[in-house]
Formats: structure tokens, sequence, C-alpha cells
């Protein structure tokens, strides 16, 4: 009789014991998986915390004006090929020994770092300041060493002009060099939101995890 209330009170000890382990378990999965939505999220910040992050958001976004250029697929393009995603443009150039390159590599780091969801709704840009070199073909020959979903923009060299100066980038041909000559040019993103209105810009230089939390934060929040 005593070996038989003694297995009752064993298996229903054991019972408790399986209960309050599961419990356990199920809170921890909670707290865990809070944690990481938490950390994952994209928090919401000011437009203050922004540019001390070097993400700088215009008080409101600005229209462009039309523009007519070509990509690297020799595909026209103009504002609708900006709208339906978000849009980080580079302005560079295939000649560039050195900034263009390094920034285009963080760009690939920082677009690889982005969830596939993310990834989907995010176009990269390199619109060239060297249009009479940067042919279309010559722009995707060089994208190709980056990332295959970068994609390049050239065309006639006032266009490109008047798209940079809508997106307040700056840059000029330094005089002199003949056929090997530089063009100086800012090395800050510019941001154009789905609507393809002009937010703002990530000054430089890059660094890949500001640029991201500023990205996502801008994405969800603004």
């Amino acid at each position: 009789m005593a070996g038989s209330e003694n297995r009752a009170n064993s298996q229903k000890q054991n019972r408790g014991i399986r209960l309050t382990v599961t419990i356990i378990l199920v809170i921890a999965s909670i707290l865990v998986g809070g944690f990481f939505y938490a950390f994952t999220k994209a928090r919401v910040m000011t437009v203050d915390e922004l540019k001390a992050e070097g993400a700088y958001l215009y008080e409101n976004p600005r229209l462009l004006p039309k523009f007519s250029l070509v990509d690297d697929l020799g595909k026209s393009m103009g504002p609708k090929s900006l709208q339906g995603q978000w849009n980080l443009l580079f302005f560079g150039f295939t000649y560039c020994p050195d900034v263009c390159p390094t920034t285009l590599a963080q760009l690939k780091n920082f677009y690889q770092e982005l969830d596939p969801e993310v990834q989907a709704n995010t176009q990269i840009w390199l619109v060239s300041v060297d249009p009479a070199r940067d042919t279309p073909e010559q722009l995707h020959s060089y994208l190709e060493f980056f990332h295959p979903e970068f994609r390049g923009v050239t065309g006639e060299f006032l266009e490109i002009h008047r798209f940079a100066t809508a997106l307040n980038i700056p840059f000029s041909k330094v005089p002199g060099g003949g056929d090997n000559y530089m063009v100086d040019h800012s090395a800050n993103i510019a941001l154009v939101n789905p609507k393809g209105h002009s937010m703002g810009f990530f000054k430089a230089p890059l660094e890949i995890s500001r640029l991201t939390r500023t990205y996502l934060a801008i994405r969800e929040h603004y």
C-alpha cells in the first residue's frame, strides 16, 4: 500500500516538475522572442537623432524635376523609375580610383545585411558624374563586381547635372588631365522614397551599422 502511494506521489511530483519546466521554457521563449523583436525592429528616431547618426532629412520631401536618363541595361530612366521602392543614389564614376569603389563596397555590405523583404524594396543606384566615358555597358560591367542588383545611370551631361542638383549632390570636372581627367564629387548618398520624392541624404563617410540603423528607422517612421 505504501509502495503504491509512493509511486503515485512520485508520478505526481514528476508531472509537477514537467509542468514547471514547460512553463519556464514557454516564458523563456516569449522573453527571447520579445528581445529579438525589439532588437530587430527599427526604433523611432527624431530628426536630430538621425542627424547625429549621419542621416539628414529635409523638413519636407522634395518633388524631383522631370529628367530623361538611361540605366546600365540601356533602358530609359525617368521619375517613375524611382517610384515603388526606396532608392539610395550614389553619384560617382567608373574611373574613380578610390572613393567610388570604397563606397560601393560599403553599400554592398549594407545591402547584404538587410532582410530579404527590405532588400526587395531597396534599389541602390550609381549615377555617373562622367557620362562621356560611362556608357551603359561600362556601368553594367563595373557594377557586376559589387552586386548584380545594383543599377547604373548615365545620359546627357546637362540632364545628369540637373538631376544631381535636385538631389543636392554637387560635382565638377577637374581642369586638365587630358583623357585621364578626374571628377570632384560628393560621397553623400541621396535618399528617394517610394513616391519618388527626395527625402535627404546620408552623409559621408559611411559607417555600415549607422547607415542600416537610420535607413530602417526612416523607412519605418517617415
